[in-house]
């Protein structure tokens, strides 16, 4: 019995040790991280103002965070009432006049005491369908944008990294 209880801590240190090794805790900026795919390298290339932004072209997956104070917000004159607002002001003209634009129904969830609201947006680039999660996130200091996308027939594959990715932020 000894001998089976030793076996099923040692299966699931294991399967811990394992997925510990496919993600990296990055650091964006000074005031937070996030953990990223290790398949993923970083870039600087994909948007000027993101704090964060990963990649890998061979499996056409990209990454991007932008976040912002909310101090910086409101010196601005802008307020937003939680992640699901912030998610909105932004979704509700992103991509605007893309082909085959289509957003999905958000999502909201609690992670890390952060508020999140998710949501999915295809189209239609350069005779390329493209599937991006973009996700607001809300912690006490901040608001991020997260847009993780790939092309369409993959969106079921990285899917649950690009959920995995949004939860991980802490500030």
């Amino acid at each position: 019995m000894k001998k089976f209880y030793g076996l099923i801590f040692i299966t699931l240190l294991g399967a811990s040790i394992l997925k510990a090794q496919n993600c990296s805790i990055k650091q964006g900026g000074h005031s937070y991280t996030m953990c990223i795919p290790d398949y993923l390298t970083r870039t600087f290339i994909l948007n000027k103002v993101a704090s964060l932004q990963y990649q890998n072209t061979s499996k056409k997956v990209y990454v991007v965070v932008i976040h912002d104070t909310k101090e910086e917000l409101e010196q601005a004159g802008t307020k937003f009432i939680n992640a699901r607002d912030f998610l909105d002001n932004f979704t509700k003209d992103y991509k605007k006049d893309a082909k085959k634009r289509k957003l999905g129904n958000v999502i909201e969830f609690v992670s890390n005491d952060n508020g999140h609201a998710q949501v999915e947006l295809t189209w239609k680039g350069d005779n390329i369908d493209f599937s991006m999660l973009i996700t607001a996130v809300e912690t006490k200091k901040a608001f991020y944008k997260i847009l993780a996308w790939t092309i369409l027939e993959n969106k079921d594959k990285f899917k649950s990294d690009f959920t995995e990715m949004s939860k991980s932020i802490k500030d």
